[in-house]
């Protein structure tokens, strides 16, 4: 149908992907609305995929959205489009990572200091007694030999040199593997609470 057609049947041609984009550039609420209705469910299944986390990918697509408000621009090629909202995605995926494990070290130096001011023992490893039932579920989910190190080291008591000594290693090894461990071992337990 051509343009003087659609203006006598009083029919307008849906807008392009090119007007749509430019309009949701300019902030227009229509273009908006048709960005949410339509881009909305699939981000947010692949903001569930790149956090590995179901629970949190609403707020990765929310910055994700702050990111597409902020940098908007017209699109002529729906796969360049989404290719760029996909790349919006993971930014804020990785971005929300970081948020969340910048508060949990936030809490923990917290927790510490609150310790120290009550005078209580503020000697920190991740299996206090008020944790163990968490601490084993977390430990279930790392290879056998990097749990049996950490039971080693925080159950038992064992010495950095000590568990140098009996894997044949060095103690500065063994500190580089016990801080990488417990980096990965507080990723789990945000995962499971």
């Amino acid at each position: 149908m051509d343009t003087g057609a659609a203006e006598h049947t009083g029919l307008e041609a849906a807008p392009s992907l090119a007007e749509w984009t430019h309009r949701l550039a300019e902030g227009d609420e229509a273009a908006w609305d048709w960005f949410h209705e339509r881009y909305y469910l699939p981000l947010l299944r692949y903001a569930a995929f790149r956090s590995g986390n179901a629970s949190s990918a609403s707020e990765v697509v929310q910055l994700a959205y702050l990111r597409v408000a902020r940098h908007a621009r017209p699109f002529d090629d729906a796969a360049i489009f989404w290719g760029w909202l996909c790349c919006l995605v993971r930014c804020a995926a990785v971005d929300h990572g970081r948020n969340v494990t910048r508060r949990a070290v936030l809490l923990e130096k917290f927790a510490h200091w609150r310790a120290a001011q009550s005078g209580e023992d503020d000697s920190f490893h991740p299996f206090a007694t008020d944790g163990t039932a968490l601490a084993e579920e977390a430990l279930s989910k790392l290879p056998e030999d990097d749990a049996a190190l950490l039971r080693r080291k925080y159950y038992e008591g064992c010495s950095t040199n000590d568990l140098a000594a009996a894997l044949g290693t060095t103690p500065k090894a063994i500190e580089n593997r016990l801080a990488r461990l417990r980096e990965r071992l507080r990723e789990i337990i945000l995962k499971i609470r």
